[in-house]
């Protein structure tokens, strides 16, 4: 087995409830039990803290954390890091821009990319990231979950691009990415690639 990729991960507070305990972290800690990655995780609740992690996670020291996920609740185009707080998704691009060569974003959370292709392009461009992904649907925990450790696996560790869309158009995967409206955008040669995300068709037998 290869050296395991890297995660840098920021999570919201999903409720304003202190003793909910959802989170994304079993999820990456399974996959460092697995030696499968290392991970990063920090709690952010105000734009002030997510702005200081990202600053750190874009420095040289942890240039080798190329998987940025986003685990924050929201709207399309609209991230809600707690019950005070809410941040434009395009005003972290600002914060963003032009300073993710290479890396792989995911906004793993609902509703957040519902967003226009032309959007999603701009995204990918103005950032410099080499991947896009995220969900525009409302999703289950539970589901999500499932869908989230071979994502993230796969993020971390496939080295061509789309091997992700490989990955959410396989017979296996493409109906949960469907049904949790999973989108990507990603550099593709000189220029970006959309994928649709169709549940394949069943085989009727003869």
């Amino acid at each position: 087995m290869g050296k395991p990729g890297s995660v840098f991960c920021v999570e919201g507070q999903w409720d304003d409830d202190l003793a909910e305990r959802g989170s994304v972290l079993p999820t990456l800690e399974l996959l460092e039990r697995l030696r499968r990655i290392r991970f990063i995780h920090r709690d952010v609740a105000t734009p002030g803290e997510l702005r200081f992690y990202l600053e750190q996670w874009l420095s040289r020291k942890y240039a080798a954390y190329n998987v940025g996920i986003f685990a924050i609740d929201g709207g399309p185009g609209r991230l809600r890091l707690s019950g005070r707080h809410e941040l434009d998704l395009f005003e972290i691009v600002g914060w963003l821009q032009g300073r993710c060569e290479g890396k792989r974003l995911y906004f793993d959370c609902g509703t957040v990319l519902r967003l226009t292709e032309t959007t999603l392009v701009e995204i990918l461009e103005a950032t410099g990231a080499s991947m896009v992904c995220g969900f525009s649907k409302t999703i289950d925990w539970i589901e999500s979950s499932a869908f989230d450790t071979v994502l993230v696996d796969r993020l971390a560790n496939g080295r061509r691009a789309n091997s992700v869309e490989q990955m959410v158009r396989s017979t296996r995967w493409a109906p949960l990415a469907k049904h949790l409206g999973f989108r990507m955008v990603y550099q593709h040669h000189a220029g970006t690639r959309i994928p649709v995300m169709r549940a394949p068709q069943a085989v009727v037998p003869a």
